[in-house]
């Protein structure tokens, strides 16, 4: 790569080079991963120069969580080691430069590529981005929890077309995915997969058989709205993964790479720069899987923590490729006579080159289409309201929505307290004006705002599922109710009770208070069933019209004082 075209990220008071535990490299005895050095200046690997293409070789190209991100991502999450990255047009044309290439190639996707998507694809049922992928050519994707967020019955229209419940998008009509959805580790209770989807597929490119399977994580029951998945398992995914080698192997597969919709991060040393091609000291979990799934695998693409790696475990390729589109993983198979070998690379998807125009004129359409209400104004934040937790858990905006779901149900609905939880927060809201645009994109699945009855001590055990019910702790944020809670204290008992006040007044375990929260935490979502236990529930507006409703005809809003304590 020339000097000009080598972008790289400093990082003061760093020596060159820090020691780091990591699987960048492989020891082929050991098969185990080795120590691997992160430099302090980590060098821009893209498109500009790549070498040739040799005839025994296939490349995969992977992506990750777009999430319907087709504009350019902003701030934070619009980098890759302080380079801009992103943007569906930007990506069309490094994907296009890497087939012309590599013209014995295919592009394959690892889930959430749809769900909690900025408004230009979440206000048209996220068919803009489907269309964007079809567009590119995707060959094969697994689903990822967001790919349930709206029920197996949407995700069979996201795959086979058709209009919406509301009506058709703008545009050409609806054809649905040009390539399948994998799902091998989704099943009813006759083992069946949701409709419309598969198991597996075979590629056929450059002359070979590639078997690709898809699994999504287990957790994806806890994530999304249960009536939509009701009756459905999210099983093992190494399980599932090596059930079905032995059925691509009859189909002519010639090698294995899997797609799954789940991963972990490396484990950099504080002030050390993480390298979107190193390994640094993998969490435990991608290891598990890699060493879980069979040797006929060859290459992982990994999903759902948005972060970026590129390992060896146990003689298999393990990578991840970011999200919102900042980064493509160009994956090498190479066939010889002795057996299929593996490598890959991370690529930035830099904003340099010239965007795609076909794609350029599909974001701009829908962009258009969606201006008049992402462009309306609907209030004003006095400072900016982070969605990024406080020492306590909660977070500012959490906290905000929590107050809008109260203030929406406080009246003939007698609501005395409300929940937020942290993942249905998706982005800060900036300081000044707030365009219902900004509140798509904080707020965008839909849910309604729903009011039921809980007796003092199911508020108590609700509570204490914040630590109770998914691998780590959840802590929602409320408006109504305060708290202190102890961290060292045991799960069951993190709850300081003397601390507990409902409307000002000390918890009673025997009272009923009629508590709000949005759909999703109300039919048991991220694993908070004392939710389900709730009585006289009452349905009220969308979570999207209550936060609207507050910021309106109010003044500037600010970030609430602190109403849950760690101690």
């Amino acid at each position: 790569m020339t000097a000009h075209r080598r972008i790289a990220m400093v990082v003061a008071g760093v020596l060159s080079v820090a020691l780091v535990t990591g699987c960048g490299a492989t020891d082929p005895k050991s098969e185990q991963p080795t120590t691997s050095t992160v430099p302090a200046v980590i060098p821009l690997i893209s498109t500009n120069d790549l070498r040739e293409a040799k005839p025994d070789e296939v490349h995969l190209f992977g992506l990750n969580d777009l999430h319907g991100n087709l504009q350019p991502p902003a701030g934070a999450t619009g980098k890759i080691a302080g380079t801009d990255a992103g943007g569906a047009a930007y990506l069309a044309t490094h994907l296009a430069r890497l087939k012309a290439a590599y013209p014995a190639s295919a592009i394959v996707m690892a889930g959430d590529d749809i769900g909690a998507s900025p408004l230009i694809s979440g206000l048209f049922h996220d068919e803009p981005t489907v269309t964007f992928m079809n567009t590119i050519g995707v060959a094969a994707s697994s689903v990822g929890n967001h790919e349930f967020d709206r029920g197996v019955l949407e995700l069979a229209r996201m795959q086979q077309g058709g209009c919406a419940v509301d009506g058709c998008s703008p545009g050409a009509p609806f054809t649905g995915a040009r390539f399948p959805y994998l799902a091998a580790n989704v099943t009813d209770a006759e083992g069946k997969l949701p409709p419309a989807l598969k198991p597996w597929t075979i590629l056929e490119v450059g002359g070979h058989k590639i078997g690709v399977v898809g699994t999504v994580t287990p957790d994806t029951t806890n994530l999304v709205f249960p009536e939509g998945i009701r009756g459905f398992r999210f099983g093992d995914e190494a399980e599932a993964i090596n059930r079905y080698v032995p059925e691509l192997k009859a189909a002519g597969a010639e090698t294995v790479v899997a797609l799954l919709h789940d991963g972990g991060s490396q484990q950099t040393a504080k002030d050390v720069p993480v390298d979107y091609n190193d390994c640094a000291d993998i969490s435990p979990n991608v290891t598990g899987l890699a060493t879980r799934v069979d040797p006929a695998v060859k290459a992982l693409f990994t999903g759902h923590s948005h972060q970026s790696y590129v390992c060896t475990i146990d003689g298999k390729v393990v990578t991840q490729a970011a999200s919102y589109g900042r980064l493509i993983t160009d994956l090498t198979l190479r066939f010889a006579p002795d057996g299929v070998q593996a490598s890959a690379v991370n690529r930035v998807v830099t904003r340099e080159v010239t965007p795609d125009a076909a794609t350029t004129a599909l974001v701009d359409f829908y962009a258009e289409q969606a201006r008049p209400r992402t462009a309306r104004v609907v209030g004003t934040a006095a400072e900016v309201l982070s969605q990024s937790p406080t020492p306590a858990g909660t977070s500012p905006l959490g906290e905000v929505i929590a107050d809008a779901m109260l203030a929406a149900t406080s009246g003939p609905a007698g609501a005395v307290a409300a929940f937020m939880n942290p993942g249905g927060v998706r982005a800060d809201l900036k300081a000044g004006p707030v365009t219902y645009g900004d509140i798509f994109t904080v707020q965008p699945f839909g849910n309604q705002v729903v009011t039921l009855t809980l007796t003092g001590q199911q508020v108590l055990r609700l509570l204490e599922q914040q630590w109770t019910n998914t691998s780590r702790p959840a802590v929602l944020s409320p408006a109504g109710i305060t708290y202190a809670y102890s961290d060292s204290a045991p799960k069951g008992a993190k709850i300081i009770g003397d601390t507990v006040r409902i409307a000002g007044r000390p918890l009673d375990p025997v009272a009923t208070y009629r508590i709000s929260t949005n759909s999703f935490l109300a039919a048991g979502g991220d694993g908070f069933t004392t939710f389900t236990e709730g009585t006289d529930n009452v349905a009220g507006p969308t979570d999207l019209d209550a936060l609207e409703a507050f910021f309106r005809d109010k003044p500037p809003i600010q970030p609430p004082t602190a109403r849950v304590e760690k101690r």
